[in-house]
C-alpha cells in the first residue's frame, strides 16, 4: 500500500488520484450544465457538491460503522483507514439520498440531477482510470474504461439539450454499463468469480443494463402509444 506523507498525516496514494479525479471530474457537468437557467442550475451543482463531500465523509468514518472495536483499540485508525466495500455502499446510499430529497421538497427536475450527476461520474472515472494508467498502476482494462467514460461524456455534450430528458439519461446508463461491463472482462480473474464466473462488480453491471434495458422499453412503448 503506497501512502503519501503531509505532515504528521499517511494518506493513501489511491485517495489522492481518487480526490484528484473528482475535482477534475466536476468540469464536465460544470460545462454541460453552463447554459441552462441559473436559478436551476446553481442548486443542483451546490447540492451534488454537498451530496459528493457528504458521501466521502460517510465513507471516510464508516468504519465507525462497520469496525468499531478497531476503532476502540485504536482511534487513530480513522484516520487511516475506511469504511471499505460496505462503507462505499453506505456512502452512495446516503449521497442518492440527498438530491432525492431536494428533488421532492422543492420540485426540481430530477433529470438534470440525474444527467449532470452521470456526466461527472463518467469524467470522473475516466481520469480516475487514466491516472491509474499514467502512474503505471493500470493496464488495458483502465484504458478502455477511460475510453467508455471519454465516450459517454462526448455523448452528454452532443446532446446537452437533452439534460431534462429522463430517457436521455436511462440511454447513457444502458451504454455505459455495456462499456463498462466489457472493459471489466479483460481484467477479471478467475478466483475473483463470485456467481457464475461473473465477479460481484460485472454482476451489478449487468443488473444496471437489464434494468436500464426495461425502464428504456418501457419509455419507448409509452412514446409509442401516445403518438398511435
Amino acid at each position: 500500500m503506497q501512502v503519501v506523507m503531509i505532515g504528521p498525516f499517511m494518506l493513501k496514494f489511491s485517495l489522492l488520484l481518487l480526490a484528484a479525479s473528482a475535482v477534475l471530474g466536476y468540469l464536465a457537468p460544470f460545462l454541460l450544465a453552463r447554459r441552462v437557467d441559473p436559478a436551476v442550475r446553481k442548486p443542483v451543482m451546490d447540492d451534488l457538491t454537498t451530496a459528493l463531500l457528504i458521501g466521502i465523509l460517510v465513507w471516510k468514518f464508516s468504519v465507525i460503522v462497520f469496525d468499531i472495536q478497531s476503532v476502540i483499540r485504536s482511534p487513530l485508525s480513522l484516520l487511516y483507514y475506511t469504511g471499505g466495500t460496505e462503507g462505499m455502499a453506505l456512502a452512495t446510499a446516503v449521497a442518492f439520498l440527498i438530491p432525492a430529497y431536494k428533488c421532492l421538497k422543492y420540485r426540481r427536475p430530477w433529470a438534470v440531477y440525474a444527467n449532470t450527476a452521470l456526466a461527472w461520474l463518467a469524467a470522473g472515472d475516466g481520469i480516475w482510470n487514466l491516472l491509474r494508467v499514467f502512474s503505471g498502476r493500470g493496464g488495458a482494462v483502465d484504458i478502455v474504461s477511460a475510453a467508455v467514460a471519454a465516450a459517454i461524456v462526448a455523448y452528454q455534450f452532443r446532446q446537452r439539450e437533452r439534460l431534462f430528458s429522463g430517457y436521455h439519461f436511462i440511454v447513457s446508463v444502458l451504454w455505459l454499463a455495456i462499456g463498462m461491463f466489457a472493459a471489466s472482462l479483460l481484467g477479471a480473474a478467475r478466483d475473483e468469480a463470485f456467481w457464475l464466473g461473473f465477479t460481484g462488480w460485472q454482476l451489478s453491471l449487468m443488473f444496471i443494463m437489464v434494468l436500464s434495458l426495461a425502464v428504456k422499453i418501457m419509455f419507448d412503448f409509452k412514446s409509442k402509444s401516445n403518438r398511435t
